[in-house]
C-alpha cells in the first residue's frame, strides 16, 4: 500500500521556479507521510487484542493528561499594571450592586514603600508598605482629602498608585488598566 506518486516528478533544475519546487517537494513529503501511517494502521490490525488494549490504555493516558494540563493552565495569564498590581474594581458587571472598593494586589516580586493612592484626582490614601503577594483594598471611608472623606455612593472613576519604585494608572473611567 502506498500513497506516492506511480511515477517521479519530473525535475528540470534550474529551470523550474522555486515555488514550484518548493511545491513538489512539499506535496512528496505529505504524500510520504501519509504512506507511513496508512503503514502504521495497517500495523496496528494485523496485532492481537492485548496489544489493542495496551494501547488503548496509553492512549487514554496521554488524553487524560493532555485534558488535565488544558484545565490547569490558563487560557490568558494574570494581566498587571506597569509596577506588577492587579487591580479589581467594584461595583463591576460581576458584582452590579456591590459597595464601591478597589483592591489591588502586588504581584511583583518585592514589597511596595511609601504607596500613595490618588483617585478621583482629590482622595488619597498612604500606606508604608505592601508586601510582595500582599492584598490591599480601598474603600470610600479610607480615602481622604482636604475637605474630608470620599463620600460612600462615590465610584472609584481614577485611580493611580505612587512608590517609590515609580507609578502607575490603575484605573481610567471606571475600568481596570492592565498591560
Amino acid at each position: 500500500m502506498s500513497a506516492a506518486r506511480p511515477a517521479q516528478a519530473e525535475k528540470k533544475g534550474a529551470e523550474l521556479q522555486v515555488g514550484k519546487r518548493v511545491a513538489s517537494e512539499a506535496s512528496n513529503a505529505v504524500l510520504n507521510a501519509i504512506s507511513i501511517l496508512k503503514e502504521m494502521v495497517q500495523d496496528f490490525r494485523e496485532q492481537d487484542r492485548f496489544f489493542k488494549y495496551k494501547a488503548g490504555i496509553v492512549g487514554g493516558w496521554v488524553a487524560i493528561s493532555l485534558m488535565s494540563l488544558v484545565i490547569a493552565c490558563p487560557g490568558r495569564s494574570i494581566e498587571t499594571t506597569s509596577l506588577g498590581a492587579r487591580v479589581t474594581v467594584l461595583p463591576n458587571p460581576e458584582r452590579p450592586t456591590a459597595s464601591p472598593s478597589l483592591t489591588v494586589t502586588n504581584t511583583d516580586d518585592e514589597p511596595w514603600e511609601n504607596v500613595i493612592f490618588v483617585v478621583n484626582g482629590k482622595y488619597r490614601a498612604i500606606v508604608e508598605k505592601i508586601d510582595a503577594g500582599g492584598i490591599f483594598t480601598l474603600t470610600p471611608k479610607s480615602m481622604l482629602s482636604p475637605d474630608g472623606a470620599m463620600p460612600s455612593n462615590e465610584r472609584f472613576i481614577n485611580a493611580e498608585m505612587r512608590t517609590n519604585a515609580g507609578r502607575s494608572e490603575l484605573v481610567r473611567e471606571g475600568q481596570p488598566l492592565t498591560q
